[in-house]
């Protein structure tokens, strides 16, 4: 995808995709999740946090890797969460992490 094309379906021009290439400015959280949909990838990809190429991304969404980091056992003993919680227990817990996120950020966009 062209930069060209990316800033239309962001509504963004392709100056500013090319200053957020090329790290002369940053998009924010809300737009960084949009660019990780058009682009299909997971958003640690996109911030450079992990090598995963697109089509073993198992991520298709914030909230799928919301999930993911929630199930893991660094997230649950950093935060002194029971790791014996159900299941549902564990998606319950991510899906209010996702709402709250979406709070968090809609905070900063009004700002």
């Amino acid at each position: 995808m062209t930069q060209k094309e990316l800033g239309l379906s962001l509504s963004f021009s392709q100056q500013t995709i090319h200053k957020w290439e090329t790290g002369t400015a940053s998009p924010d959280p809300d737009t960084l999740i949009k660019i990780a949909k058009a682009l299909n990838v997971p958003l640690d990809v996109l911030l450079g946090q992990s090598n995963v190429s697109e089509e073993s991304a198992p991520y298709q969404t914030p909230e799928d890797y919301l999930t993911s980091v929630t199930q893991s056992n660094t997230f649950l003993s950093l935060f002194n969460i029971d790791p014996n919680l159900t299941q549902d227990q564990l998606n319950t817990l991510s899906h209010q992490l996702y709402q709250v996120t979406k709070v968090i950020v809609e905070a900063y966009q009004s700002k």
